[in-house]
């Protein structure tokens, strides 16, 4: 039989902010603010001293996972922009001028483009590179083919400097991450202590314990921001899901990176077809929408993509109305 936890072990601000540093954050700043404004008091100035740089150490932690992830979103979108200009403009001017030099159907232009534009338009981001990088050595030492090849691998090493980039930010955030976890825990840690420190300090009026402590955050669900975002492809004549499980009075930003039309919709299920209800975005169009705007409340959120070629979207869950 196994023996129950008595609850006054369990560390609550630990438990309650795994997974949400952001959450952590608000908590730690209200504390750390409560106790610097009783300073004056002789039995909490030592509680304000020993948490103080605990805390301070957590905020510069968290500043610093914050602007890594927004230099790797930024990372991110030029990547994106990048290969919505290959799956468009690019691609297309390649081919036109590869059929300057060998007609469409030829035996040489089939050995350059044998699936025609579609490995460029289509795919997983290294395959589409891929693609790119099998063009370029297909065409080879061809001098008809110099000029095009030129700009092409030009552009080729475009995409890869900005991969590169955004892959090594994506290492600095997993890095940072790891240590703002660390930061987390120690921050729990303090607080924990404080909390016993309050609870000795006010062990005869124990109401004024929870003055300390914003009780609303910890208890409640606050996931970090970059849990709301949502970023990604959708194929050719495809209906993608994006979320689901979101809050009746949820508001979205949603956003067209592509170079098609996009529509977005609520919907009962994940492959449930769009069905003329919901709003359609034209390519780089941005806006912020209510459930109503995108066909009332359902369960999931798509999209669909119309035209023959992939698009892209950014999703963003904003604060509730």
């Amino acid at each position: 039989m196994s023996t129950p936890v008595w609850p006054f072990t369990e560390n609550p601000f630990d438990n309650g902010t795994k997974g949400s540093y952001k959450k952590m954050n608000i908590i730690s700043v209200n504390t750390a603010s409560k106790l610097w404004g009783q300073q004056s008091n002789p039995e909490l100035l030592p509680v304000h001293l020993f948490f103080a740089p605990v805390r301070q150490a957590y905020g510069d932690a968290y500043t610093a996972w914050k602007s890594q992830k927004a230099a790797y979103r930024g990372a991110t979108a030029q990547v994106y922009k990048l290969l919505n200009e290959l799956s468009s403009a690019k691609i297309e001017a390649f081919d036109v001028r590869i059929q300057v030099v060998y007609a469409r159907g030829s035996k040489k232009y089939q050995g350059l483009l044998p699936h025609l534009r579609k490995p460029f338009q289509r795919g997983e981001i290294e395959e589409r590179v891929t693609a790119l990088a099998v063009l370029i050595k297909c065409i080879g030492a061809d001098a008809d083919l110099a000029a095009v090849k030129s700009d092409i691998v030009g552009f080729y090493n475009l995409i890869m400097d900005a991969r590169k980039e955004q892959k090594g930010l994506e290492g600095i955030v997993k890095k940072k991450s790891a240590e703002l976890e660390l930061q987390r825990i120690a921050c729990a840690e303090a607080m924990y202590a404080v909390l016993g420190d309050l609870m000795h300090i006010y062990r005869s009026n124990s109401k004024q314990i929870a003055l300390f402590f914003d009780l609303v955050t910890l208890r409640g669900a606050y996931p970090d921001d970059d849990d709301l975002e949502f970023e990604g492809f959708v194929n050719a004549m495809q209906v993608h899901n994006i979320v689901h499980d979101f809050s009746s009075e949820q508001l979205f930003e949603i956003e067209n990176l592509g170079t098609e039309t996009l529509f977005f919709y609520t919907a009962g299920s994940a492959n449930e077809p769009y069905n003329g209800i919901g709003i359609i975005l034209n390519p780089g169009q941005k806006m912020t929408v209510t459930i109503a705007e995108l066909g009332g409340y359902k369960q999931f959120l798509n999209v669909f993509n119309q035209s023959e070629t992939q698009g892209s979207y950014r999703v963003t869950l904003v604060d509730e109305q």
